[in-house]
């Protein structure tokens, strides 16, 4: 799983190349948490970079067959 993040991270146009890339895990009550640390190229592209790394993780994941935690559906009783 962490090999697989971090190709999906040094193959991102946002990533710095040549830089580092950690993927760290920590397990949570409802399942292994993951977070990846590198560098974007440009800071103005951050939030684009979290997108990019976000739907192209996900994607790896499905093609894993990983299954992703859910949370509990409550009721409000608000209507």
């Amino acid at each position: 799983m962490r090999e697989k993040l971090k190709e999906v991270t040094e193959s991102s146009s946002y990533h710095v190349p040549d830089s580092a890339v950690t993927v760290i895990a920590q397990e949570k009550p409802w399942g292994t948490h993951y977070r990846v640390k590198a560098y974007v190229n440009e800071s103005r592209e951050q939030y684009l970079f979290i997108t990019d790394l976000t739907i192209r993780g996900k994607d790896m994941l499905r093609q894993m067959n990983i299954r992703f935690a859910q949370a509990a559906y409550a009721e409000t009783g608000v209507r």
